[in-house]
């Protein structure tokens, strides 16, 4: 196992084999005997809560409308899992998930953006005339979308 040692400010954190877990230290996946990463740890990760982040979105987003009851928010929070997949989209679902067993049908990876006709179909239904396909971004949510921006 290799880990990430956190280094004085200004330097490269670097990966080591062997050592134990103390402090501030990430775990390397695929590490080197010295493998430099070239992208500093956001310092804004360590001022984080132990806890679940949720609740704490929600806690904030609370006082912010407590404040400012006219703002119009637009949540990134968790969404709403109390009610079960309209069955268009189940259906749809296991339509897409069984092609992917046929050679026709596989597709492996997408664009990072998201398909090409998804992105298409979002901008003409939902923003006609406003945006075009390749200004739209598909993705798996917005927490690892966000925790992306932060690194």
């Amino acid at each position: 196992m290799a880990l990430l040692r956190k280094q004085p400010a200004g330097s490269l954190p670097v990966c080591t084999r062997g050592s134990r877990r103390v402090g501030n230290t990430v775990r390397c996946a695929a590490a080197t005997e010295q493998s430099v990463l070239k992208v500093a740890r956001n310092a804004n990760f360590s001022k984080l809560q132990a806890g679940y982040l949720f609740p704490e979105i929600a806690r904030r987003r609370r006082a912010h409308q407590e404040k400012n009851p006219g703002a119009q928010i637009i949540s990134l929070g968790i969404g709403d899992t109390t009610e079960p997949l309209p069955q268009y989209i189940a259906d749809a679902m296991a339509k897409a998930a069984a092609g992917l067993a046929t050679r026709e049908g596989y597709s492996g990876y997408g664009a990072e953006q998201g398909q090409g006709p998804l992105r298409e179909a979002i901008a003409k239904t939902f923003y006609p005339g406003l945006i075009n396909a390749d200004e739209v971004f598909v993705s798996d949510g917005s927490k690892c979308d966000i925790s992306r921006l932060q690194v």
